[in-house]
């Protein structure tokens, strides 16, 4: 399993939610019916060993998506190499601009 890390300031920079207060961050942070939602931990255990972020990172463990105040979609995440795609019947076209700007920010989503 592999994770790959985003700064911190990166996710600030973009809008994110404060990912110090808890292991998930929001974009838009202040948006509580409709946003992004990552999983942001500063470490996880994979094959008995744990790894720890750098300083000033988070790994990105999960990003999914809220619309209505419900649980829309995630993104797959491939456990090789760490990215994360597009399910099958999901683009990026479905989303708002600004969320696809958060996203591309990250550096973890293929084809952006």
């Amino acid at each position: 399993m592999r994770y790959l890390q985003v700064s911190k300031q990166t996710l600030d920079s973009a809008g994110y939610s404060d990912p110090m207060r808890t292991s998930s961050s929001y974009f838009p942070g202040s948006n509580q019916a409709d946003h992004i939602h990552l999983g942001v931990p500063t470490g996880y255990g994979s094959g008995g060993q744990q790894k720890f972020a750098e300083d000033g990172n988070v790994f990105v463990s999960f990003i999914s998506f809220k619309r209505h105040r419900s649980f829309w979609f995630s993104l797959d995440h491939n456990a090789a190499d760490g990215y994360f795609s597009f399910p099958p019947g999901h683009s990026a076209a479905e989303l708002p601009d600004t969320w696809v700007t958060a996203l591309r920010a990250t550096g973890v989503v293929r084809g952006l």
